[in-house]
């Protein structure tokens, strides 16, 4: 009987306050001003249907401890991050919650627990030399200067999708950040195009990323790419995450782990691309581009 009257109480007690036993989301921005950021905000929170709580980092000037008060009187179920600063915090004072990441460069090197969810900020290897393949069909050798400790999987991996499809990945291992570009210079002369991809050891600040640039560029060198800012150092080709997709991505991890479904991959590929040809470059090199191939860009710079 005991357990019967129990029962009935519960289910009382949930019709009265249904409401506030929702589960509980909280969304933390490292900052709304990116614009990237933003998006993914939004997405998210269009995507998930019940009131998500919101911390935007960059719009007070928040304290480590009023953050954690924060983080403490809400306990929400869930957190949303977005970006590195968000996810540290998060994962710093209630990594027993589940937190689920999106838009970071080198998602590997965080600390990351049984709770840890996320899209990963850079797409599948696969994927972008097949973009290179059809945009580019003459170009066959394509170096990579890559850290073992957070690229050595990936390179490998890498490799092989591209030997599938008649292109030879010539990678080159950089121990140490001020070996970059003496590594660079060796290797340019035995590739077609350079592909930039993200690593904390071979690109650990801007002026060495700027060096890289003038350096292809006086080469004549292609650049492709992960990140849109890079066509303005002179990428040839950007293929970049697509925002929106990465949120409305981040929403249905969410509501799958909320769920308890199951979670085939802890940390997802991310759903969507975007696509930037720089024409304008490409024709300074010289590089054979396939007409046709324009329609499946996004943004075409001239």
């Amino acid at each position: 009987m005991k357990v019967f009257r129990y029962t009935i109480l519960l289910c009382v007690l949930m019709l009265l306050f249904g409401a506030d036993m929702k589960t509980k989301i909280m969304l933390i921005n490292s900052s709304g001003t990116v614009e990237k950021y933003s998006v993914a905000q939004e997405e998210f929170k269009n995507a998930i249907p019940q009131p998500v709580i919101e911390i935007d980092l960059s719009k007070e000037k928040w304290k480590l401890s009023d953050i954690e008060d924060r983080l403490y009187d809400e306990y929400p179920d869930l957190i949303y991050c977005i970006g590195t600063k968000a996810y540290l915090i998060a994962n710093k004072y209630v990594s027993e919650k589940k937190i689920i990441f999106s838009s970071i460069i080198n998602w590997r090197r965080l600390p990351l627990t049984k709770n840890t969810y996320g899209v990963s900020n850079e797409l599948h290897p696969g994927f972008q030399i097949t973009l290179f393949r059809y945009i580019f069909p003459k170009v066959s050798k394509i170096g990579v200067l890559y850290s073992e400790e957070y690229n050595g999987q990936w390179i490998r991996k890498a490799k092989q999708d591209a030997a599938e499809m008649g292109v030879e990945i010539i990678g080159k291992a950089v121990g140490k950040s001020r070996f970059t570009l003496p590594t660079l210079k060796a290797l340019l002369p035995e590739i077609e195009a350079l592909w930039l991809i993200s690593d904390p050891v071979v690109i650990p600040e801007k002026q060495t990323l700027l060096e890289l640039f003038a350096e292809s560029d006086a080469q004549k060198v292609p650049i492709f790419s992960y990140h849109p800012t890079f066509t303005e150092y002179g990428a040839a080709l950007v293929v970049s995450v697509d925002n929106p997709t990465t949120g409305r991505q981040a929403a249905a991890i969410a509501m799958d782990v909320l769920n308890n479904a199951k979670v085939k991959e802890k940390v997802e590929l991310p759903a969507g691309s975007h696509i930037i040809l720089n024409l304008k470059k490409v024709k300074a090199y010289g590089l054979q581009y396939k007409e046709m191939a324009l329609g499946s860009v996004n943004q075409l710079i001239e």
